[in-house]
Order: C-alpha cells, then structure tokens, then sequence
C-alpha cells in the first residue's frame, strides 16, 4: 500500500473556529518582530507546466528553504517564542529543546542572537548534516538513543532539573505542546504566521482551492489553519500529509480522539517521524482537516526528483525529504485516482508549501541521483 487516505467524519469548521486564539494585536508584533530580524519575504513560485502534466489547475509552491538562510521555516516560531520568553524573564541562560534537525537549528540560532546558550537532544539516526547544522551555531547537541518522543521527555527532564534552584534560569523551546505545557508551543505557532501573511500577500486575487500540509506533531499545519480561518474571505481545504510510519494524526481521526502510535518503521521524512500529535494543535486540525493522507518515501522522493529536475519553463526547487512530502502526496493521489472528484480537478488551484530544503545533503544527492 503506497497511499492511504482517511476522510475526516469530524470535519466542522466551526467548532474549529472555537478553538482558535488568534488575536490581530499578535500578528502585528509577530511581523514587527521578523522584520527586526531581516526577515525578506520567501518566493511563492507557480510551477506552470508541471500543473500541466499533473491535470490541475495550478500549482504554487511557497519556498521556505530561503528563510533566514537556516534552509527551513522553523525559526519563524522559534525566534518569536523565545523574544517572549526573554521578555517575561530575562534571567534565562539556557535554552533547550528536542528536535530531529529544523527545529533546534533554529533555536540554537536564536540563542546565538541573545547570547545565551542552547541545549539541543536529536533522537537516533540523526543526519550528521542536520547535527553539524546545529553545532556550527554553537549549541551542545546531544544524541540520543531512542525515538523524537523520547527526546522531548528528556529536553523536558533536563529543564526542570536546571530550574530546580528556583531561578528559572533554563527555558524548553518545543514546538509541541502537552497537558500543562501549553504556552510556549502557542508562541511557536503565532510566529508562523508570517508565512501565511506572506502567502496572502503574494496570491492576490488566485483563490486557492487545497493546500497540502505536512503535519508532524501538528503545530505548523494548525498555524497555518488558524491564519486562513481568520483572514482569508473564503476556505480551502486542508489535507494532512504523513508518512505511514508515523501518521499519528491519521490515527488520531481515525480514532476521533489523540492517540499516541509506537510503530517500528522508519521514514526518510524526518521532521515528520514524530508518535503523538500536539495537544493545542490537536484542538484546531481534528475538526478542521478534510482528509489525512498517509504516503511513503517513495512518493516525497519522487516529488523531490520532480522539483530538482523540473519541466522546461518552471523553476527548479531544493525540497528535503518532508519539505517535498506535499507535492508527494499530490502525486500519490493523481497516480492512483483516488479522490480525484470535486475537491481535486483539473480546475483546481493547489498550494503547496516547501518546508525545508537540502538539510541532509548526503541523502538529498542520493536521491536526486536516484
């Protein structure tokens, strides 16, 4: 089986509004703050032919792998977290959080800026690239061995030991969030925001019909979700995309209710191999996900092939492993006709959001070679 597809029954875009905390005071110091940065605005490239050949109407890839030169989106939640950290405490010395690469390579470059230190746990199997990535800001890493789940518990651990002295002098920077650790994880999550309000920006009177998000513990696909349900005048859907091994979201709607998965495969797609679906984005995608597609490697490196290799007149694109995994799942469901229906037609303007590029350059060559 290369491609499974759950149709979401809770689906309910109201109920999903409810849960949203979306406040217009937050986006405005969310874009002061990236402009404080250097934030420049990354590229929305339509990639005309390819749409072509696939049979749909359109097809727009928003290229995070220029973003503050990290490669990926993720320091656009990172940064944003941390300056509110910062803000109520300013006695932190030491930041620390489980990551399989982006995620801590943008933390350890915030903690770079604000002069403080960065503790960063990577489960087993880590690419030296995305490890090599992260020491060159300065950061310790840590490798463990044991899974992405595993790792948070210990970054947790490790940061309540380091408070023990009352000072609260260590700060956990995780970008998913569990009962009683919630509020970092929604600063994690305003932070994107950018990217959609850049999206917005760049679309101007397309209107976009599907968009494609890979999910992970869930907090950027819930991000962006609550941007679109705030600002936008109309709604696309939202198909959650993940690999078999690690489609925690698929068996969470499957299930209609959280539920962690323990599975013993491995999936190339690392910033996605993740077991438990983050509590606050649990609340927005359970009801706001149309349908949950489940892929493997095959299709995400197809879709990178495809990208790195483009028909004459669209534009080559760098897309790492999960950052290609959208575009893999469109192919995934033209390839084998499944819900190619009303939702998904030759009329159909897609979205598709490149979130990483060549992080793991030794397995991206491979790949394209492939």
């Amino acid at each position: 089986m290369n491609i499974d597809i759950i149709n979401n029954e809770m689906f309910n875009l109201d109920e999903t509004k409810e849960a949203l905390n979306f406040y217009p005071s937050d986006l405005i110091d969310v874009l002061k703050f990236h402009k404080s940065l250097g934030n420049i605005q990354t590229p929305l490239i339509e990639l005309n032919e390819l749409s072509k050949e696939l049979g749909v109407g359109s097809i727009l890839v928003k290229d995070e792998s220029y973003r503050f030169g990290l490669n990926a989106f993720k320091a656009l939640g990172a940064s944003y977290a941390m300056k509110k950290e910062i803000e109520k405490n300013p006695n932190i010395e030491t930041f620390c959080t489980a990551t399989d690469g982006n995620h801590g390579h943008a933390v350890a470059w915030m903690a770079q800026k604000l002069k403080r230190k960065a503790i960063i746990y990577m489960p087993k199997g880590t690419a030296i690239d995305r490890v090599n990535a992260i020491k060159s800001k300065n950061a310790e890493v840590i490798v463990i061995d044991e899974g992405y789940d595993s790792a948070v518990e210990i970054a947790n651990r490790k940061v309540i030991q380091g408070n023990r002295n009352g000072n609260g002098s260590w700060s956990l920077i995780q970008d998913t969030a569990w009962d009683g650790y919630e509020k970092i994880p929604l600063d994690i999550m305003k932070g994107y925001w950018t990217q959609m309000d850049e999206v917005t920006n760049q679309i101007k009177d397309k209107k976009i019909d599907l968009i494609f998000l890979q999910t992970g513990v869930g907090s950027w696909a819930a991000s962006i979700i609550s941007y679109i349900l705030n600002n936008w005048d109309y709604y696309p859907l939202f198909f959650s995309v993940e690999p078999f091994s690690a489609n925690c979201l698929a068996e969470s709607i499957k299930a209609k209710k959280r539920v962690k998965i323990n599975k013993k495969e491995s999936t190339s797609m690392a910033g996605l191999d993740c077991g438990t679906v983050s509590t606050l984005a649990w609340k927005i995608l359970k009801n706001s996900i149309s349908s949950s597609i489940s892929i493997t490697d095959s299709f995400t490196e197809e879709a990178m092939r495809v990208l790195s290799k483009p028909i004459k007149g669209d534009s080559k694109i760098v897309a790492g492993e999960s950052g290609a995994s959208g575009l893999g799942a469109l192919i995934a469901l033209i390839k084998s006709n499944k819900f190619y229906n009303n939702s998904l037609n030759e009329n159909s303007n897609i979205l598709i959001i490149n979130t990483e590029g060549d992080t793991d350059k030794i397995n991206y060559k491979r790949i394209i070679k492939d």
